[in-house]
């Protein structure tokens, strides 16, 4: 009976640890989409350069060419991967394959688990946390997801086999983790981390033996990471030591911005990003000095050291973080893109707290854990809905730019055959797109700023968002130009989450709408005067109308930041 109860609660709790990744994989599945955003562009140049390269050595060189303060190796390396696969750059597969090294991460902490001797339900509140829709931004983002992503995995794995090696006799163990060292450092900067971390690992064991066959390599990894080094060309990135109290507070922002509620109270957000770093760094602290200077048994001691060694690289990688960004503005340190470090410190510390007490109180904290999480992993999934939305439909109107607006898509040789057209709604909607229509009377609000325009149009109803598409367009045409831009939705309650915690939007996929914002800026829109059209996309149907008002736009070149890729 005792077997049974135990089966039934593994099944439980293997059956808890999965619903995350599934639901996270069909909110990919929906609305990843093959647009390249930004430096998926670079990772297309070098791939077409590396096809097109005779030289040997200069295929080396692109593959472990500088992009920013990162070698994305890696990147290159599946981005090659999927053209011999496919024949083209699919930057949806290499989403995926970013977003697989999560699993990976989760895999980790459940062989860590073995070594702890924890039961498999400790690890539900931590997949609930490690898959949320708050990381969007590198779900969706090919380049990113690889960069971002796997080298924290990379960092794991090779810390987990240095450490749980100490009694291994085989040297397997040790050329595995040598490997991954090499593959994290040029991955992403943050992964130069990885030998020093390991160093001090080795030292700490005591492993003086295999110290020299660690420190060998890492010196040479290290040595061709910064072989004709060149610090970024952009000088908004540069550091500047009269900010320190700015970069301190963008230090515990970026640490404890697992805890967003800007959808619930955006003033709000800096401050309690900014509270709940110091507690993580007060719960860092402790641990370390346990850790460092405790003595107890040597086998618990390594399983702390593991989890300490991974916390010294994600708040450094977060320190490394304010101190690079946090010239772009605080708010930048702020969004998705860096959330996975603040995300893995707390799923850490949770692992921490639940270590230093005893077996009765762990049930508790356990089950405390498991409903706070599946409620952060609900809630993140309504924040950021809107913003998942708006991702794909930017990506849409990005491609339509380059296709109708700019002239840009490749035709012919090698970039036509990494980069083509992805079908969408607009392709069916040309001819009404391209052609006169009659006008039709309407208010929208145009607000125009200094560097662009602000479109309101105010709804009411309902929109259905079973579509991955389904929202609202903007169109600017002028005698020579058209171009379409996204529209963000706005809800009718003042209180947004009022209007998704309901019966037709969770279950009908029905939301209430307040109005469709379209946020857009002059830059690189030619000069003209421009009628604006709307495009309304729902249950699979587009429809096209053109309002009978204008806006003259005068172009606005915006200067290129400088970038060595």
């Amino acid at each position: 009976m005792l077997l049974k109860n135990s089966l039934v609660q593994k099944g439980l709790a293997l059956c808890l640890i999965l619903i995350p990744p599934v639901l996270f994989g069909f909110i990919f599945q929906k609305y990843a989409i093959n647009i390249p955003h930004w430096d998926d562009l670079a990772v297309r140049n070098s791939l077409a350069d590396f096809l097109t390269s005779d030289s040997f050595f200069n295929k080396v060189r692109i593959l472990f060419a500088q992009h920013n303060e990162h070698r994305i190796f890696l990147t290159r390396i599946f981005a090659l991967f999927i053209f011999f696969l496919k024949g083209t750059l699919d930057l949806k597969l290499l989403m995926l394959l970013g977003n697989l090294s999560l699993i990976g991460i989760l895999m980790i902490l459940y062989r860590f688990r073995s070594h702890n001797h924890s039961a498999l339900i400790t690890l539900v509140p931590i997949s609930f946390l490690l898959f949320n829709s708050g990381l969007y931004e590198n779900m969706f983002w090919g380049m990113a997801a690889v960069q971002n992503f796997w080298v924290i995995f990379l960092a794991f794995l090779s810390f987990y086999i240095l450490i749980y090696s100490y009694d291994k006799p085989t040297k397997t163990y040790f050329s595995i983790t040598i490997a991954t060292c090499f593959l994290g450092i040029f991955t992403s900067s943050n992964g130069i981390l990885i030998p020093i971390i390991g160093t001090t690992i080795l030292l700490f064991q005591k492993r003086y033996r295999e110290l020299t066959a660690w420190v060998v390599p890492s010196v040479l990894f290290l040595f061709l990471y910064f072989f004709q080094y060149q610090s970024s060309p952009d000088k908004v990135s540069s550091f500047n030591f009269s900010s320190i109290p700015i970069i301190v507070k963008g230090f515990l922002a970026v640490t404890g911005n697992a805890i967003d509620l800007s959808f619930l109270s955006p003033n709000k957000h800096l401050d309690l990003s900014m509270a709940t770093g110091v507690i993580i760094l007060i719960i860092i602290g402790l641990f370390s000095f346990q850790v460092l200077f405790s003595k107890y048994n040597i086998r618990q001691r390594n399983n702390d050291l593991f989890l300490l060694s991974c916390l010294m690289f994600l708040v450094i990688t977060c320190l490394g973080i304010a101190i690079g960004r946090i010239s772009y503005g605080i708010e930048v340190l702020l969004t998705s893109k860096y959330k996975i470090n603040s995300i893995l410190i707390l799923c850490i510390s949770y692992l921490i707290i639940l270590n230093s007490l005893v077996k009765q109180k762990q049930k508790k904290v356990i089950t405390i854990a498991i409903l706070l999480s599946i409620g952060f992993n609900f809630y993140t999934y309504l924040a950021e809905f809107q913003h998942i939305v708006y991702l794909r439909h930017e990506r849409i109107t990005d491609q339509f730019k380059i296709q109708y607006s700019d002239k840009e898509m490749p035709a012919n040789g090698i970039y036509a055959q990494l980069q083509r057209p992805v079908p969408t709604f607009y392709d069916s909607l040309l001819p009404d797109l391209l052609s006169a229509k009659d006008s039709v009377q309407t208010q929208i609000n145009i607000l125009e700023n200094e560097s662009g325009f602000i479109l309101t149009d105010k709804q009411s109803g309902t929109l259905d968002v079973s579509s991955a598409d389904a929202g609202q367009y903007i169109i600017l045409r002028s005698a020579q130009n058209i171009y379409l831009f996204p529209c963000k939705i706005f809800t009718q309650a003042s209180f947004q989450l009022k209007d998704y915690i309901n019966i037709g939007f969770l279950f009908k996929n029905q939301l209430k709408l307040g109005s469709f914002v379209c946020d857009f800026t002059k830059f690189y829109i030619q000069s003209g005067t421009y009628q604006i059209g709307i495009v309304r996309v729902e249950n699979e149907q587009s429809v096209v109308t053109f309002t009978n008002q204008s806006i003259n736009i005068q172009a606005i070149q915006k200067q290129k930041p400088k970038q060595n890729w």
